[in-house]
């Protein structure tokens, strides 16, 4: 039977774990904020960036959406005053997406409710060291399957350090 053997239930729960995560954000994203969740994500990578700002294409690889998705996304993020774009001190030829004050205050608003869906799905079950472990083990798995069109060279390492990864 194709797709029968044992070693693709890992695969499966894996992606069903995280559809299930997405999907309760999701839904906790629709109720407090307002604004389609493909935004919110958006937010939540610029506020986790190096320095909260962040070019668009590495949204669009951090987030895996089409630059035109990012783009239609920024356009309305941009709309309602949630984000503004601006030269890139470091390249001229590119724009950084930085958190408009409403947006700050869109990403307050969620951050409570979404961190109770978190403790509940993730920290309430696992103990530190299991919630450590599975972070290793998810950014191995992360790194081997990104791509080098898809790596965010030096993105998501933790609290301290450059971070981008979140929802999203």
């Amino acid at each position: 039977m194709p797709f029968g053997a044992a070693e693709w239930d890992t695969f499966g729960l894996l992606k069903e774990a995280y559809l299930a995560l997405d999907e309760r954000f999701g839904e906790v994203t629709a109720r407090v904020a307002q604004v389609d969740r493909s935004v919110v994500d958006l937010l939540i990578r610029v506020a986790r960036s190096p320095d909260a700002a962040a070019r668009p294409t590495d949204l669009a690889r951090g987030l895996s959406m089409a630059p035109s998705r990012v783009t239609r996304c920024l356009d309305d993020a941009e709309g309602r005053q949630l984000v503004t774009r601006r030269a890139n001190p470091d390249d001229r030829r590119s724009r950084l997406v930085v958190l408009a004050p409403r947006g700050r205050a869109v990403l307050a608003e969620l951050e409570e409710p979404l961190a109770a869906v978190r403790d509940q799905l993730i920290h309430d079950l696992l103990g530190p060291d299991e919630v450590e472990r599975l972070e290793r083990l998810l950014r191995e798995l992360r790194d081997r399957a990104q791509t080098p069109a898809t790596r965010l060279d030096g993105v998501g390492e933790g609290r301290g350090q450059a971070r981008a990864d979140g929802p999203g």
